[in-house]
């Protein structure tokens, strides 16, 4: 099936596992058919990005998927690729929009979202403040006091890594 509609298509392996996912009811299948895609597909980067979060998402939204799996996809990705802040954006909302949704996972991925290398302060204010209107609905005031706390902590730290790196400039002039 696969030869006949395309197999160098990254969307066409993603349809072909939604179907056994869904129409099929073979997860077992398509968690196979993750290593045939990335073997035929080779290991360019752009595909590679295209097609692992969406098997990786349909672990969370199929109702034969695995969570963990799903999970354990996207912490692959997070390995190789911390800088991209669209896979931590991805997951969290995997993560949020789960039926039974795991506080201690999410806080928990919240935590190290922050500290991902690379993070930009526009990134940052989105991820702070989303973490928060998170605590405000399913924590407490002093989780939500917490999360301000690390905002502040993180704003500092880049303030102090921009005057660091105005001094070492200014040494170099001189």
């Amino acid at each position: 099936m696969v030869k006949k509609f395309g197999a160098k298509s990254a969307d066409v392996w993603i349809n072909y596992a939604q179907f056994l996912h869904s129409t099929a009811q073979e997860p077992e299948n398509a968690r196979a058919l993750i290593k045939r895609a990335t073997q035929t597909l080779g290991a360019e980067k752009h595909l590679y990005l295209a097609l692992m979060p969406k098997f990786a998402a349909l672990e969370f939204k199929s109702p034969n998927g695995d969570r963990d799996q799903g999970r354990t996809l996207f912490e692959s990705l997070l390995a190789a690729y911390p800088k991209r802040f669209d896979l931590w954006n991805q997951l969290m909302d995997l993560e949020t929009s789960a039926s039974p949704a795991n506080p201690g996972v999410i806080r928990d991925l919240f935590e190290r979202g922050s500290k991902a290398k690379g993070l930009k302060p526009k990134q940052a204010k989105t991820w702070f403040r989303r973490w928060a209107q998170w605590e405000e609905k399913n924590g407490d005031s002093k989780s939500r006091q917490r999360v301000s706390a690390k905002a502040q902590e993180w704003a500092k730290a880049v303030a102090q890594r921009k005057e660091a790196g105005k001094a070492a400039e200014e040494e170099e002039d001189e």
